[in-house]
């Protein structure tokens, strides 16, 4: 890691929306404005809470909390299962937002964005201005009951810092005078990055504040971390460590089989499922892949894991015929109990022209079939975004239609 740039203040502007599952679902549904809520992947006891309202936090109802511990807490809390889909089209629509301010942003996750501020930005008016714009501009045209926390900082780490500090709906700004002053205001675990496990081993050498992390010099917080000592020695300060785009590699989905799908024809069900979300993903990222993964686990027997590399595709109906290509080699024991896909080795769409003219498809099929076979996996992908993932699929998907349902993702949104 080189480091030459000395830290400035108003290089970045975080933003990350507040509640968001949930102030979404009060959004769409009124009569759950200033109700204790919480939405979970799964409705019963054993479902964790993945975003709870302004009034479930009031009654210490956190993300993380288990649906049978919240009830414990409040018995009247309204548990909503997750709906994906709705919560993407907002994200889309929060992201449109951002683009007609800058261009210079990137998507962290479905409800967090970090933006770049430009030359002209880069002083408090304006990037106060600019924070504030975006967020009423969200407020406005995308749903009134939406809030979201901003925060301005030197660099990226700063900026998500000072928008933690004052939630909801706050816009903070840290600039580098006044950084004692602002870790003299937190604790360690306040800290993003820093979780119970590493603030043992500050404490271990004597470090029980962020004052005294940011007090520490740098061969000290070498020993201690190693590496990471001088990643947290530069962050705390100001530098940009964090400034990185991590390429996709891999598409892929997998699921754990309900028991009735614990049968040779329900897993092969359950693939094509998958295949078929993941093609999706695939177009719409804008890749081909040159290799395809399966992995299949059983609970008679020993796990199945293969991949090959493949001639660039990105249509469902190639994939298909990869993916059951490969399974003639699988042997089928009783009770397989988990089914896994991806597709790899990706390369830009764009980059791939018609210098393939020639080439020749998988199992025979010309250029003309993978053409015909790419333009209607569009269509159907046109149909799903008009009405709903899923709304059109393969016959051959039917009976898993309703096993493997999105799921929130963790980090940037891939669907």
């Amino acid at each position: 890691m080189s480091i030459s740039k000395p830290p400035k203040d108003f290089q970045a502007l975080f933003l990350d929306m507040n509640s968001f599952f949930a102030l979404v679902e009060q959004q769409v549904q009124p009569t759950l404005r200033g109700v204790p809520l919480g939405v979970a992947p799964y409705t019963g006891g054993s479902g964790c809470i993945i975003a709870a309202s302004r009034e479930a936090k009031n009654l210490g109802i956190k993300t993380g909390t288990l649906v049978r511990d919240a009830k414990r807490i409040y018995r009247q809390i309204k548990i909503i299962e997750a709906r994906p889909a709705l919560y993407m089209i907002y994200h889309k629509e929060i992201k449109k937002v951002i683009e007609n301010f800058t261009p210079h942003f990137q998507v962290l996750s479905v409800d967090e964005f970090i933006i770049n501020l430009i030359s002209r930005e880069q002083n408090r008016q304006a990037a106060i201005k600019l924070g504030q714009g975006i967020k009423d501009k969200i407020k406005s045209d995308v749903g009134d009951f939406l809030t979201c926390s901003v925060g301005i900082g030197p660099n990226r780490f700063l900026a998500k810092m000072a928008g933690e500090r004052r939630k909801p709906d706050g816009l903070t700004v840290v600039q580098l005078s006044q950084l004692e002053n602002f870790y003299h205001q937190i604790k360690l675990l306040d800290i993003c990055g820093i979780n119970h496990r590493l603030e043992f081993c500050l404490n271990k050498f004597g470090i029980n504040s962020p004052l005294d992390l940011f007090h520490a010099d740098l061969p000290r917080l070498r020993l201690i971390l190693n590496h990471l000592g001088r990643l947290w020695w530069y962050r705390l300060r100001g530098y940009e460590v964090d400034d990185y785009f991590s390429a996709t590699k891999t598409v892929g989905h997998s699921h754990v089989l309900a028991p009735e799908f614990r049968n040779r024809g329900g897993a092969e069900a359950v693939i094509r499922k998958l295949i078929y979300k993941t093609a999706s993903r695939l177009r719409a990222d804008g890749f081909l892949a040159a290799g395809v993964f399966v992995a299949i686990s059983f609970y008679d027997g020993p796990t199945f894991k293969k991949g090959k590399r493949v001639s660039p595709f990105s249509d469902t109906r190639s994939f298909i015929n990869y993916v059951f290509e490969i399974l003639k080699s699988c042997r089928w024991y009783d009770k397989p109990s988990y089914v896994s896909i991806a597709a790899f080795n990706l390369t830009s769409a764009k980059n791939i022209q018609l210098c393939l003219r020639q080439a020749r498809a998988p199992f025979g099929a010309i250029l003309p079939e993978i053409e015909k076979s790419r333009k209607i996996s569009e269509a159907m992908d046109k149909i799903d975004d008009q009405f709903g993932v899923g709304f059109i699929h393969p016959a051959s998907v039917f009976p898993a239609r309703d096993s493997a349902p999105d799921r929130i993702p963790f980090g940037q949104p891939r669907y």
